[in-house]
């Protein structure tokens, strides 16, 4: 249903845009490579009446977030304001498979399917075409959606309960290239970074996640 939905965003996006202006719909697939997050273990001091003396403690290990490669799903809607300019919304969806590690006292650990709805607001910058091709960057901001599916858990991984889901702010930023194949196709050729605020609450620890999208697809309009 969430996927019917902003596809019916992205249609009703195009649909509005006045015909004179240049519009185009993406369909693209591929993968998506999370960097998985890892800190050190903890060094606290333990007060000591000997005060040459400051002895210190470690917990069990350090915190750990895994994550699996995933497929993903993408779709882009957007209009051309300028000959070489354009911005839209892209739409994006993985499952991800997270191995957490709390690396507290009692080894708490678990094992989470991930569904992960990416929409950002892109603008895009293109070369004029050289033979068909023509290279693109791209810059945007938006929201990834983050829902949890546990399937094993040991002692106390989430502390304040596994949550259902999770909204995380993401900055994106990228580049590929295109091939035209007839005035209104395209053959497109993506990779971009998500950058994701990482809430503690759903991983560990905190602080920004990337997640790096390769993606190829079909581009139709101007």
């Amino acid at each position: 249903m969430r996927l019917c939905a902003v596809c019916g965003l992205i249609l009703l996006f195009v649909g509005v845009v006045p015909a004179t202006r240049g519009q185009y719909l993406a369909i693209g697939g591929g993968g998506v490579f999370s960097k998985d997050l890892s800190s050190e273990s903890q060094i606290l001091p333990l007060a000591s009446p000997q005060p040459t003396q400051v002895p210190i403690i470690r917990t069990p290990g350090p915190e750990r977030s895994n994550f699996t490669a995933s497929g993903l799903l993408a779709v882009d809607a957007g209009i051309g304001f300028f000959p070489l300019f354009s911005a839209g919304l892209h739409y994006s969806y993985a499952r991800p498979e997270l191995s957490l590690t709390r690396g507290d006292f009692f080894g708490s650990s678990a094992l989470v399917n991930l569904s992960a709805h990416t929409l950002t607001f892109d603008a895009r910058l293109r070369t004029p075409p050289v033979f068909g091709l023509r290279l693109f960057g791209l810059l945007g901001g938006g929201f990834s959606r983050f829902t949890l599916d546990v399937k094993r858990q040991v002692e106390v991984p989430f502390p304040g309960g596994a949550p259902d889901d999770a909204l995380s702010p993401v900055f994106t930023f990228g580049g590929g290239i295109e091939k035209s194949v007839s005035p209104l196709v395209r053959l497109k050729f993506e990779v971009r970074d998500y950058v994701t605020g990482v809430s503690e609450t759903l991983f560990r620890p905190g602080g920004a996640g990337h997640r790096v999208a390769v993606i190829g697809g079909i581009v139709l309009g101007r």
